[in-house]
């Protein structure tokens, strides 16, 4: 015991450093941020134990990330097919709170570290960016479509987390600035065009962190600005052509009675799955359902024999996958872990603590990012990028409802 209690200072820098680096083992080595996982999984038992109160913030999230877990098996019991694989991912869900209760009683700097990881990450993504297939580039370790919007969210908040902790120094601006570049190369070189779609959101949070409302001028400008951006990027980027072009492709190939098209192929699962879930509404047809129900669905003429062969891997939304899966409970979990943090994130915004309010703005930034990217792709369905959602969520909220903040902030009021 003695050991633990007078061990913070290293739990600190041991936390820090892998904060610092497990976005870019997610880059560099498969499973290399499941690993960092583990290690700050085993940093955090002892703080966990110590745990003896939750907030009604801690309480949901809590609760929130216990959510996928109970609906899996839910929907196994009722089904009574049992199997461990659904666990993996939906796992890290959980996992991540005790790294939150951890790292929320650090000093704050400690969870900032994740500052240097983003940039480093996304310089790191790109130095080891090939070509995948023909037009679209990425990196060996990852699907192109996760790569790309993995890359984007992060160099974003590269740019946004500038003077997080403090004034940063212009090394660390150069740095920030660096990831940022480096994102969005890597997002337009990838071809993950789903991913674009999130610009505009993560445009209108920062409005309004930074001036604590979006007037209606700004709603105004920001499709302009956005429009005008897109504009010289289709024209100046080979790739950003071609993808746009192919979905132009895609929309006139449906028109013309062609529905075998990446976009017409998403559009025949989406109607799959909420046929699905409407005919199972309660417990879906099992985690792993959804798959076998595609041989049913060609014969019924509902998809093509391309789109039930491509729905045997995935549905292509996250909403409707696991609503078909797992059924209402599975869908409320699904909202719950993105809507219970978001929430948090957005009281945090209006925190009149500058470093709160800032974490508030950076944790709303990544968790709509993979709202926006749930909409095209599963997501959340591999242990890589739940781990890497569950751990980010968990260092941005522990940064939001730090306790030495909590503390000082508490001190003020009542002087």
């Amino acid at each position: 015991m003695r050991f633990f209690d007078t061990g913070v200072k290293w739990r600190e820098y041991a936390s820090a450093l892998l904060l610092a680096v497990y976005p870019c083992l997610m880059f560099a080595v498969k499973g290399g941020i499941n690993a960092a996982f583990l290690i700050l999984l085993l940093l955090s038992a002892w703080s966990f134990r110590q745990m003896r109160t939750w907030d009604r913030e801690e309480a949901m999230y809590l609760l929130a990330m216990a959510s996928m877990p109970v609906a899996i098996f839910l929907s196994q019991s009722y089904h009574g097919n049992f199997s461990g694989h659904p666990y993996d991912a939906s796992s890290r869900f959980l996992l991540g709170v005790p790294v939150f209760v951890m790292l929320k009683r650090m000093r704050f700097s400690v969870a900032a570290g994740v500052q240097y990881g983003f940039p480093l990450a996304t310089i790191m993504g790109s130095a080891m960016i090939r070509q995948i297939e023909d037009g679209r580039y990425g990196i060996p370790t990852m699907d192109l479509i996760h790569f790309g919007n993995f890359a984007l969210v992060m160099g974003v908040l590269s740019i946004l987390g500038i003077d997080w902790v403090k004034r940063d120094s212009l090394p660390l601006r150069i740095l920030k600035a660096a990831g940022f570049i480096a994102g969005v190369y890597a997002s337009i070189v990838s071809g993950s065009r789903g991913g674009w779609i999130a610009l505009p959101v993560f445009l209108i949070i920062f409005v309004y962190f930074r001036y604590s409302k979006v007037s209606l001028r700004a709603l105004l400008a920001i499709p302009g600005a956005l429009m005008l951006a897109g504009f010289i990027a289709y024209a100046s980027s080979q790739t950003i052509h071609h993808r746009i072009t192919e979905l132009v492709g895609d929309v006139t190939g449906l028109e013309h009675g062609n529905p075998d098209t990446s976009t017409g192929i998403r559009l025949q699962l989406y109607r799959a799955a909420a046929e699905v879930f409407i005919k199972n509404p309660i417990f879906g047809v099992g985690p792993e359902g959804f798959a076998k129900e595609m041989d049913a669905m060609q014969k019924a003429g509902i998809v093509t024999p391309m789109a039930a062969d491509l729905g045997r891997g995935e549905v292509h939304n996250e909403l409707l996958s696991r609503a078909a899966g797992l059924g209402i409970f599975g869908l409320t979990a699904m909202l719950s872990i993105y809507l219970v943090p978001a929430g948090i994130f957005y009281r945090s915004m209006r925190s009149s603590i500058a470093r709160i309010s800032q974490s508030g703005m950076l944790g709303l930034v990544f968790v709509s990012g993979f709202i926006v990217f749930g909409l095209t792709a599963e997501t959340l369905n591999l242990t890589m990028s739940s781990a890497f959602y569950s751990l980010t969520v968990a260092v941005l909220l522990a940064a939001c409802l730090n306790v030495h903040h909590r503390e000082t902030s508490q001190r003020n009021h009542c002087v």
